[in-house]
């Protein structure tokens, strides 16, 4: 083998070395939402998504005192919805197979790449339009920097190789949401933020009805 052509091997391994070093699994950490809606300048809430292998929490803390909790264990399927109903603390429990349907409209989204990028919460990111069944999508940002362990994070977003860090999703009030990252740690987490807090009692969707 020649001098130029050893260079030129030993550069693209080196290319090549730098691509899988860039690239981490998101295995565990958090992620920090501004939340935005109907456009507006200023935020108008907290999204948190935390993970632990198969365990997924997401918290949303709105200025107006809107505040859902959400957990996902992997392991059984199920997640648990938190909410407080005046003095009553409940967790509806959602199976496998409800959640399935629930995101069934996210099934056959088709990712198209643009040519944006941005820089969001330190990350890199691309931009990628969404569409869902025909109809007119947003484009989204997303980092290949940091790629999910557990698929379920991008529920929205099925086959994105990568974390979505800026994204738009549709109100059923017809207004918008806009999510866009501030901060992201990646960091062990305890197992007791996802466990159903004290004082929550797990109810069905008919229970549910009965207590509105």
């Amino acid at each position: 083998m020649n001098i130029m052509v050893r260079i030129v091997w030993m550069a693209c391994l080196s290319l090549f070395a730098t691509s899988i070093t860039a690239q981490k699994i998101f295995s565990e950490g958090s992620v920090r939402y501004d939340v935005y809606v109907d456009g507006s300048a200023e935020s108008n809430g907290v999204y948190v998504i935390s993970v632990k292998g198969g365990m997924i929490k997401r918290e949303l803390a709105m200025n107006n005192g809107y505040n859902n909790i959400t957990i996902y264990n992997q392991k059984n399927g199920k997640t648990l919805s938190l909410n407080v109903n005046e003095d009553q603390k409940y967790a509806l429990e959602i199976s496998e197979e409800e959640l399935k349907e629930k995101n069934k409209r996210f099934e056959h989204a088709v990712l198209t790449p643009t040519s944006n990028t941005k820089k969001i919460a330190g990350f890199s990111c691309s931009g990628m339009k969404v569409q869902y069944d025909q109809v007119e999508g947003n484009e989204i940002f997303y980092t290949s920097d940091l790629v999910p362990l557990n698929e379920s994070i991008n529920t929205m977003f099925p086959g994105l190789k990568g974390l979505a860090l800026e994204y738009e999703t549709k109100l059923a009030s017809k207004g918008t949401m806009r999510f866009v990252a501030k901060a992201i740690e990646i960091k062990s987490l305890d197992n007791n933020q996802f466990v159903l807090p004290t004082g929550y009692k797990i109810v069905t969707k008919e229970e549910l009805k009965n207590m509105k």
